[in-house]
């Protein structure tokens, strides 16, 4: 759960880890919605936000950048929505909650 994600990123920092968030996808059950996309939007903030606050974790990578070209809805079947982009390449909320974060630090 993005809620979990700073204690668990504190409990490796604290063994004198490194600690790096890699390939992040938040899928959606679709259809994708606003209240699904503002919830997405709130999960990569917190995930961001979490990371940035603590000095052993070195960086947040995002699977991919566009829904045009994730893997999600080929492997979990009526999942999808999952980057920051849409598949027109346009920002979704998730874009903004990224961006929000890295603003805050």
């Amino acid at each position: 759960q993005p809620k979990d994600v700073k204690q668990n990123i504190e409990r490796f920092a604290a063994l004198g880890l490194d600690v790096a968030i890699t390939e992040i996808d938040i899928a959606i059950h679709m259809p994708a919605d606003a209240a699904k996309l503002a919830q997405q939007e709130k999960d990569y903030h917190s995930i961001v936000q979490a990371c940035m606050a603590v000095p052993k974790c070195v960086g947040v990578t995002i699977s991919g950048l566009t829904d045009a070209h994730s893997w999600i809805p080929q492997f979990r079947a009526g999942y999808g929505a999952a980057l920051i982009y849409d598949e027109h390449y346009k920002e979704k909320p998730a874009y903004k909650g990224v961006k929000d974060a890295l603003a805050g630090h």
